[in-house]
C-alpha cells in the first residue's frame, strides 16, 4: 500500500501551505483486503441501516431557559411539540439540537414558554427558542463507496432520529439507554447494575447500527443511613452494623460519605408529614443537628436537633451524624438536613470510577456466552421498536432484524523460541519452556509492607516456590534469599526509610509483599524507583497465600524481563524487522470525570533489540485531558538515542502503535505526532537520516463483537471466536488501512477485538503484513504465556502510564507548573537505564 500522504508534503510544507496539505492528495482507492489465514464465516452486532430516499435534513438550534434538570428537557419540548407542530415527529438530542425531515411549520424562528410538572407534581416553567441552523446533507450516507470522508454531521442526524425510540422510555447515557433490571444487582457500597444497550450509527461499507449490550451502576433508592453501612460494612476484616451508626463517625468514614453523596440528589421526607417532601441536590455534609445552631425569625438560636423536636414534633434518632448541605449553594443560609430523613433518588446518571470490588461484581454479571449476548441484544432491539417510532417513520429510516454476515480469516500465530527449542502457541496458549535467556541473581531478600505481616513460613514457602520455579525455567539463583525479612510496616515514612538503609546492599531483586488494596503499592514503587533506584517485584499478600508453581513461574516471568533477561522471541520474524526495526507504543491516560487538579499521563514505549522483546519507557506530565502528546519530539529522540546505545545501529524503520485516539482526533494526531518523530530524527543527524514510520491506532473503545456462525469454528466454552479472527471487509473503513484483530483467547465472557487503523505509511505495508506484524507482537508481552488483546508495545505503554500515576498519585501538583513538578519525579538511572524494563 503506498503512503497514504506525500512524505514531501509531510516534511516540507510549502511555504504559506499550513497544515491544509494533511489532507491533500490522498487515494481514493479501495483497501485491499488480506487473503492469509483461514477463512471462517462470522457474524457481528451490526445492523443494516437502511437510509432511505431523503436528501436534506433541517437542523434547528434549540436553546432552553432554564436547561436544568435534563431529564425533563425531553417533555418540555415534547409539549411544546403538541402545541406548535403536533402532526410532525422532528428529533430531538434532549440537549440544545432538533432535526426534521423538512421545514416545520414557523419559519426561520419560534419562541414560547412552556410549563410542565416535575416529579414532585410542582408546575415548572421554561422558555424555549428554537432557530434554524442548516440544511444536512444526507446523499453521501446513500452511497459510501463514493468518498474516503466520513459525512460525520448526517451520520449524527440518523443517530439522533434513531434515538428518539429507546430516549423515550429508558434512561440516557451517551449512546446507551438503562432500564432498572426487575432483579436487583447488588454491585454493595451503595451502588446497583442496571442492563442496558448501546447504539450507534457508525460507517462501513454501507451504513449499519451497531447495538451492543451495556451496563451501569447506579446509586441505590434507600435511606442514607442504609448507605453508610453498606460503604463501611465491605469486607470480613472491615465489618460496620446498623448498631454502628450509634457513634459519630471518624475523619475517614466522613471524608468516604462526603465524597460519595457530593452531587447526588436526595428525596428529604420527615415520617407522617407527607406535604414535606422536597428532592434536592447535596453539595456537601456539615454538623451534626446536635452542634448545628441556627437563628429562627424571632431571633431565638437553637440546634437543628431542637428545632426538629420543637416545631415538626419529630425526635432525632441519630443527631450526632452529620447534616447534608443542599440546594442553591449561594443561598445565604444554608439549608441543611438530618442524614437519617434522606433517601437517595432513583435511576442518577453518574460519571464515577467504580471500586475494586464493584468492577469485580460487575464483570461477573456482565461476562456471558456469545449467544447470551447475542440474545439480549435482540431482546433490546425488539423492545426499542425503532422501525415504529414516529420520528423515525418521518424521516424514512429502517434498520434490519438480523445481524451482519461477514468474511473473516483465522491467522496462524508465530512461532516462538526458547533456549530449548520452538513452541507453537494453541487456541492463544502456549506452554513457556527454558527462557531464551535467563538472568542470574546473586542477591535478593523479602520485606513485606503490609499491616498485618505474614507468618515466617508463609515467607520461607514463597522462597522456596520462586527458587524451584527458577530452576525449572532456565534462571540461576546462587543463594538462599537474605535474612531477616523485613516487616516494614504499612506507613509511608516507615517504607522510606527501608528503602534507604536498603540502598548500598545491592541488591539484584526486592520481593515486597504489600496488602490486596491501598497506597503501600504506590508507597514502595516511589521509594525504590524514584528515591532510591532499588528493583523490587511487589506480591500481593493474597497471592503469597496461594503460592504454587504456576504462580511463582508467573513472577518470574516479570523478574527475568525486569533483569534484562529475555523469555521468548519470534522465531519467523515478520519481513519489516529484516533491517533495524524500532516498535515503539503510546498511550495517553486522563484523570477520571470527577478529579481535580490531576494531570493527564503520556507514555511512550519503544524497542531497543532486535528480537523486540526489550522495551524501555518515557513518560511526561501534560494538562488533563490533552490528547495529543506534547513532548513527543524529546521523547523520541530520547528513545532513538537508546536504540543505537543498546543496539550499535539506528533504526531504519519505526513502527508506531498509538493508542486512545477516537476517529475524530485521527487528523490532529497525524499532524503533529508523525511530525514531531520526523523533527526528532532530522535533530539526531540533520541530512540523509530518514527512517520510514508507519503509523497505526489502536482502539480498545468501541462496541463491535464477533461471532461465529458455526459453534465448531469456536475454541472455547463460550462460543466466541478463535484467537487470530481478523475482519478487514464490510464493517472496516473502504478507503483506510484498517481492521479488527481478535489477538487473545477470552478467559470470561465474550472477546473483544481490537480495532487497527492505519495513519500513515512509508513502509508500504499490505494488509497481511501489518495484521500478521500485529498479531506477532500480541504474543510477545513479558508477563504470560498467552497471546494478549493487543500489542505488547501498546501494553507496556498503559503499564507506564499507570507506573506514572503511582508516582504522582498521593502528591498535590501545580497545573500551571508541569514541567517543574515532572522534574521531581525523576526515575534513578540505575533503574531506568540499567533495568529498563522495570515498570513491566
Amino acid at each position: 500500500m503506498p503512503s497514504q500522504l506525500s512524505q514531501l508534503h509531510l516534511d516540507r510544507p510549502e511555504q504559506g501551505q499550513g497544515d491544509s496539505s494533511f489532507s491533500a492528495m490522498e487515494s481514493q482507492a479501495l483497501i485491499k483486503p488480506g487473503t492469509r489465514g483461514r477463512p471462517i464465516r462470522l457474524e457481528t452486532n451490526h445492523i443494516t441501516l437502511n437510509v432511505g430516499k431523503l436528501k436534506t435534513a433541517v437542523h434547528y438550534d434549540v436553546n432552553l431557559v432554564p436547561d436544568v434538570p435534563k431529564k425533563l428537557l425531553r417533555n418540555v419540548l415534547e409539549v411544546f411539540r403538541q402545541k406548535h407542530y403536533n402532526n410532525r415527529y422532528p428529533a430531538f438530542d434532549g440537549r440544545k439540537n432538533l432535526y426534521s425531515s423538512s421545514p416545520l411549520p414557523f419559519g426561520d424562528f419560534i419562541a414560547d414558554e412552556i410549563a410542565i410538572q416535575d416529579s414532585e407534581g410542582r408546575e415548572k416553567k421554561f422558555k424555549v427558542e428554537i432557530k434554524f441552523a442548516n440544511n444536512v446533507d444526507l446523499t453521501p450516507l446513500q452511497n459510501l463507496l463514493a468518498s474516503r470522508e466520513t459525512p460525520r454531521e448526517a451520520l449524527q442526524v440518523v443517530d439522533i432520529v434513531l434515538r428518539s425510540a429507546p430516549a423515550s422510555t429508558c434512561i440516557s447515557v451517551g449512546r446507551s439507554f438503562f432500564v432498572k433490571p426487575p432483579r436487583i444487582i447488588d454491585l454493595g457500597e451503595g451502588m446497583e447494575m442496571y442492563n442496558g444497550f448501546f447504539q450507534s450509527a457508525i460507517r462501513g461499507w454501507k451504513p449499519f447500527l451497531n447495538v451492543d449490550v451495556a451496563h451501569k451502576s447506579f446509586p441505590k433508592n434507600i435511606n442514607l443511613l442504609d448507605i453508610i453501612v453498606e460503604l463501611f460494612d465491605i469486607n470480613q476484616y472491615q465489618r460496620f452494623e446498623r448498631a454502628d451508626l450509634s457513634r459519630p463517625l471518624n475523619r475517614y468514614q466522613l471524608e468516604t460519605l462526603n465524597s460519595f453523596v457530593k452531587t447526588l440528589r436526595v428525596s428529604y421526607e420527615i415520617p407522617n408529614h407527607p406535604n414535606t417532601r422536597r428532592v434536592y441536590r447535596v453539595n456537601a455534609l456539615d454538623d451534626p443537628p446536635k452542634d448545628k445552631i441556627f437563628r429562627l425569625d424571632t431571633g431565638e438560636q437553637i440546634t437543628i436537633e431542637k428545632y426538629f423536636e420543637r416545631q415538626k414534633n419529630y425526635k432525632l434518632r441519630y443527631p450526632h451524624l452529620p447534616t447534608l448541605w443542599v440546594g442553591a449553594q449561594q443561598r445565604e443560609n444554608k439549608i441543611l438536613l438530618p442524614l437519617e430523613l434522606c433517601t437517595l433518588e432513583e435511576g442518577q446518571v453518574l460519571n464515577r470510577k467504580m471500586t475494586e470490588n464493584q468492577t469485580s461484581r460487575m464483570i461477573k454479571q456482565a461476562a456471558t456466552s456469545t449467544d447470551v449476548r447475542k440474545d439480549k441484544i435482540m431482546t433490546a432491539l425488539n423492545q426499542a421498536r425503532h422501525n415504529n417510532h414516529p420520528s423515525v417513520k418521518e424521516f424514512g429510516f429502517s434498520i434490519g432484524n438480523s445481524f451482519e454476515k461477514l468474511d473473516a480469516r483465522v491467522l496462524t500465530p508465530p512461532t516462538l523460541a526458547y533456549s530449548n527449542g520452538t513452541v507453537k502457541p494453541t487456541k492463544g496458549v502456549w506452554r513457556g519452556n527454558i527462557f531464551s535467556t535467563g538472568v542470574t541473581i546473586n542477591k535478593w531478600t523479602i520485606a513485606c509492607v503490609d499491616r498485618r505481616p505474614p507468618r515466617p513460613d508463609d515467607l520461607s514457602r514463597f522462597a522456596e516456590a520462586i527458587m524451584n520455579s527458577a530452576r525449572g525455567c532456565g534462571m540461576t539463583i546462587t543463594q538462599q534469599p537474605e535474612k531477616p525479612f523485613s516487616h516494614v510496616g504499612d506507613r509511608q515514612n516507615d517504607i522510606n526509610k527501608y528503602f534507604q538503609t536498603q540502598k548500598d546492599k545491592k541488591f539484584d531483586v526486592i520481593f515486597v509483599i504489600v496488602p490486596n488494596s491501598g497506597p503501600q503499592y504506590s508507597y514502595v514503587k516511589t521509594a525504590a524507583e524514584i528515591n532510591v533506584g532499588c528493583l523490587t517485584q511487589c506480591v500481593k499478600g493474597k497471592t503469597l497465600f496461594k503460592m504454587n508453581p504456576q504462580t511463582a513461574g508467573n513472577i518470574l516471568l516479570k523478574v527475568n524481563s525486569k533483569l534484562n533477561g529475555t523469555n521468548h522471541f519470534l522465531n519467523t520474524r515478520p519481513p519489516i524487522m529484516n533491517k533495524p526495526c524500532m516498535i515503539m507504543g503510546a498511550d495517553v491516560t486522563h484523570p477520571s470525570p470527577e478529579a481535580k487538579n490531576i494531570p493527564s499521563v503520556a507514555a511512550v514505549t519503544a524497542s531497543h533489540d532486535p528480537k523486540a522483546f526489550k522495551y524501555n519507557i518515557c513518560w511526561r506530565l501534560q494538562p488533563p485531558k490533552v490528547e495529543i502528546i506534547e513532548d513527543l519530539e524529546a521523547i523520541a529522540i530520547e528513545q532513538l538515542k537508546y536504540f543505537y546505545q543498546e543496539t550499535r545501529v539506528k533504526p531504519e524503520r519505526i513502527v508506531f502503535f498509538r493508542d486512545g485516539v477516537s476517529e475524530g482526533q485521527f487528523e490532529q494526531v497525524r499532524r503533529a505526532e508523525i511530525r514531531a518523530i520526523r523533527s526528532a530524527c532530522k535533530k539526531l543527524q540533520r541530512d540523509g537520516y530518514e527512517p520510514s514510520i508507519t503509523f497505526l491506532v489502536v482502539q480498545k473503545r468501541h462496541h463491535t463483537r464477533l461471532f461465529p456462525t458455526n459453534p465448531r469454528d469456536s475454541e472455547d466454552r463460550n462460543n466466541n471466536v478463535p484467537a487470530g479472527t481478523c475482519v478487514d471487509t464490510t464493517i472496516t473503513h473502504p478507503f483506510l488501512q484498517d481492521f479488527y484483530l481478535v489477538s487473545h483467547a477470552s478467559i470470561q465472557g465474550v472477546a473483544k477485538p481490537t480495532k487497527y487503523c492505519t495513519l500513515w505509511d512509508d513502509n508500504d505495508m499490505s494488509n497481511d503484513d501489518i495484521e500478521e506484524l500485529t498479531y506477532y507482537l500480541c504474543h510477545m508481552f513479558s508477563r504470560c504465556t498467552r497471546s494478549v488483546s493487543y500489542p505488547a508495545p501498546t501494553y507496556y505503554a498503559h503499564l507506564a502510564a499507570a507506573r506514572a500515576k503511582v508516582y504522582i498519585e498521593n502528591e498535590r501538583l501545580n497545573l500551571d507548573q508541569l514541567q517543574r513538578e515532572f522534574s521531581r519525579f525523576q526515575i534513578q538511572d540505575v533503574i531506568r537505564k540499567g533495568k529498563p524494563m522495570f515498570f513491566v
